[in-house]
């Protein structure tokens, strides 16, 4: 029966599974890191890589497919081994409904089609939670040392196992003779000091001492020492992976993140104490504990989707029921549960946004496992007392995902996103080009198809975020000894990539400092940013390749919709330099192409609506014009449901503001002058703009002369430089002296 529900579940995944590289998170950069033996970001995931780098020797498809197959194995194989313990434990129909929940688990599935590591991630926690059950209930300690070895071994994979250490050591070591009962005391530690201690300070120290404090505690008595021994032997035989970091590193691969040669960047490889990423830094710019209501909503909608009313009043029941039959072996489940969920959510202090909530959403699979874990005793308690209830749940697990979509979201085999992204950035780039990009995504594709499929060697691609890190810049010095890369953050930066009259482009999330950015051309779906850089923003075009689903809203990530929004907004930008150059027509198709695209761009009807007034088409310009205003108050809308920082809320107000005042305009044209103030008015109340507070004086010239004079002082006030109002204002005082 495993081996039937191992099939069933990895045929369903190959049937949707991406042929080449997914568009997904980290997918480009661990699959350069496998294919070259390189050292990933950190943690740096070493057993994955190490996988992965075998896998070369296997002659089925592109290596990236290959790794998408090995995470469909480990998916599979981690729903057929959840089966077979269950099934041990509890029965066939609880078996089967645990398995359904756990494999047809969106976020589950989604990470089980990708090259990642979070389906062996998946995997190595359904057998350590298993295995330190079973090890729990022997009292010989026989599975002790394996625990320990699977342990490090996991570790090496993934190090947010932790989070599991306290709840794991609990369960494995409650059998050993002479335990005592000390669950209230424990309980009361590791549910609520320690996670108070760690939120108060911020460090991960509450938690290192937890671990360290469990495993002393519980080991206790007769046979410490050697259990001791045996933990530290095990554990540190796992954990040995690790050693492949700065043996590797030495001898200088194409990636070698943090440079973990030496022990200093070894430690700070592996505990993550210097590298920190976007989010890390995003979620220190909010109080601690600031978005953790707005975390439980996103989680709660998850357990909604993967779970649904069965599975969560089957995971409560089975909560219940192990509270009041197994005391030991509910409390170390809870504290599994608790640290990787609520906890986690509470210190991670994400925001709801997409990027954010992308981020976060495989993190859940930990405790949704052990979530599954509880479903299946609640499926066993019901099926005792009726009999009927145990096949109607588990049909519920496999009939749920179905009613809610879920196999419809997970169809990847026709989203060629990143092999087109890359092979469009890499067509715009001239020989010996350098290209810069920003964003994972973008980024990651561009190593994948450089490096692994060997796509244009002749072209450099630079990481604008690394590119101030020693580390990446000792790399390319070794690489290219004649590219000389410092931080890009400064126009000497980029200047020196363009010496020797190199080609510098950019990819659209790149950021060009001041000057740089005003002049650069669109190229493709690049954009063209050293001078003399050859660049068309129409010619290009011709040999961009879109494959598959264009359509920003109807992607079901995040990761996809980013590369779509990159080729909107390249097509867009080539709209307006081509009306910049006269070619009306042209200019149109292309931010019409941006729009089908993404449709939720305002900026698209926005640059309509100023085409169909330049071209005195006022209808059609009002009609455009407010619809990019609802577009700007439905991302203004967003932006406060997401908790998005200061900068980009005024950001989003400033072009909301230019909008109105631009329709406002139109509406004058279209002799509606009190329309028109009205959403001057309106404008002013989003953002005030000098170029606002001009139009309102226009229109009050002539009609109420202190108004007029009142709306151009302001208009100079917000903006000096505005010429036409300190003119007429000086005007105004001239006829009208006080």
């Amino acid at each position: 029966m495993s081996l039937l529900v191992f099939a069933t579940v990895f045929l369903v995944y190959l049937r949707a599974l991406p042929p080449a590289l997914a568009p997904w998170r980290d997918a480009g950069e661990m699959t350069t890191a496998a294919w070259t033996l390189g050292v990933a970001h950190p943690t740096s995931y070493p057993l994955f890589v190490l996988i992965g780098h075998a896998l070369r020797a296997v002659p089925l498809g592109n290596f990236a497919y290959r790794l998408n197959l090995f995470s469909a194995v480990c998916g599979a194989g981690a729903a057929a081994l959840l089966f077979r313990v269950t099934r041990r434990r509890r029965g066939p129909w609880p078996a089967l409904a645990a398995a359904a929940w756990l494999a047809f688990n969106a976020a589950f599935w989604e990470v089980s089609q990708v090259s990642e590591m979070y389906a062996l991630w998946a995997l190595a926690a359904v057998g350590l939670l298993a295995l330190a059950e079973a090890a729990g209930e022997e009292p010989t300690e026989r599975l002790w040392p394996g625990l320990c070895f699977l342990s490090g071994l996991a570790l090496a994979n993934r190090l947010d196992f932790l989070l599991w250490a306290p709840g794991l050591l609990w369960l494995a070591l409650s059998g050993r003779p002479g335990a005592r009962d000390e669950d209230g005391l424990w309980a009361g530690t590791a549910l609520v000091l320690f996670p108070a201690a760690a939120a108060l300070t911020g460090s991960n120290y509450p938690f290192a001492a937890l671990v360290a404090l469990t495993l002393l505690w519980r080991s206790r008595g007769p046979g410490m020492s050697r259990r001791l021994a045996l933990a530290a032997a095990a554990g540190a035989a796992g954990l040995s992976v690790y050693l492949y970091l700065p043996v590797r590193s030495a001898t200088g691969p194409f990636l070698d993140w943090n440079h973990p040669a030496t022990l200093a960047d070894f430690l700070e490889s592996v505990l993550r104490t210097r590298y920190g990423g976007t989010l890390d830094l995003i979620s220190r710019s909010y109080a601690t504990g600031a978005l953790f209501g707005d975390n439980l909503r996103l989680w709660g909608a998850h357990l909604w989707d993967a779970f649904g009313p069965a599975g969560l009043a089957a995971g409560l029941l089975g909560c219940a029921a192990g509270f009041r039959q197994d005391r030991r072996r509910w409390l170390g489940r809870l504290a599994c549960w608790w640290w990787s969920g609520p906890v986690f959510l509470f210190l991670a202090n994400m925001p709801p946004n997409p990027y954010a909530a992308a981020i976060v959403r495989p993190h859940y699979l930990l405790s949704d496992i052990v979530l599954v874990f509880w479903a299946a005793d609640g499926v066993a308690a019901l099926g005792a007392r009726a009999r009927a209830w145990a096949p109607a749940l588990a049909a519920a697990a496999l009939l749920w995902p179905l009613w809610r979509g879920v196999p419809a979201r997970q169809e990847r085999r026709w989203r060629l996103h990143s092999y087109d992204y890359a092979k469009n950035a890499l067509r715009a780039a001239p020989p010996g080009a350098v290209i810069v990009a920003k964003k994972d995504v973008e980024l990651y594709a561009l190593w994948h198809y450089q490096t692994v499929q060997g796509w244009r060697p002749d072209v450099r691609v630079v990481s604008q975020g690394l590119s101030g890190a020693a580390w990446y810049q000792a790399d390319w010095a070794r690489q290219d000894p004649d590219l000389p890369l410092s931080a890009l953050r400064a126009p000497e930066g980029w200047s020196a990539l363009a010496a020797g009259g190199r080609a510098v482009l950019a990819t659209q999330d790149a950021e060009p400092p001041g000057a740089l950015a005003a002049a650069a051309r669109p190229s493709g779906i690049l954009l063209a940013v050293s001078p003399g850089t050859p660049a068309d923003a129409d010619a290009a075009w011709e040999f961009v390749a879109r494959r598959g689903p264009y359509h920003y809203d109807e992607m079901p990530d995040y990761f996809g919709a980013d590369l779509i929004e990159a080729s909107a907004l390249a097509s867009y930008r080539a709209g307006t330099a081509l009306l910049s150059q006269g070619r009306t027509g042209a200019a149109e198709r292309r931010i019409l192409d941006a729009w089908r695209m993404e449709w939720e761009m305002p900026d698209a009807p926005q640059f309509l609506g100023y085409m169909a007034a330049a071209s005195r088409r006022w209808a059609d310009a009002d009609a455009l014009d407010a619809l990019a205003d609802r577009l700007y108050a439905a991302k203004l809308a967003e932006a406060h449901a997401f908790r998005s920082l200061p900068p980009v809320k005024e950001a989003l107000r400033r072009e909301s503001a230019l909008v109105l005042t631009q329709h406002g305009v139109v509406l004058e044209r279209l002799k509606r002058p009190g329309d028109a103030l009205a959403l001057y008015r309106r404008a002013l109340a989003v953002f005030p703009l000098s170029q606002t507070r001009y139009n309102m004086a226009v229109l009050a010239w002539g009609r109420d002369w202190d108004a007029a004079a009142e709306d151009l002082a302001e208009a100079v006030r917000l903006d000096p430089s505005n010429a036409q109002a300190r003119r007429y204002l000086d005007e105004l005082r001239a006829r009208r002296p006080r």
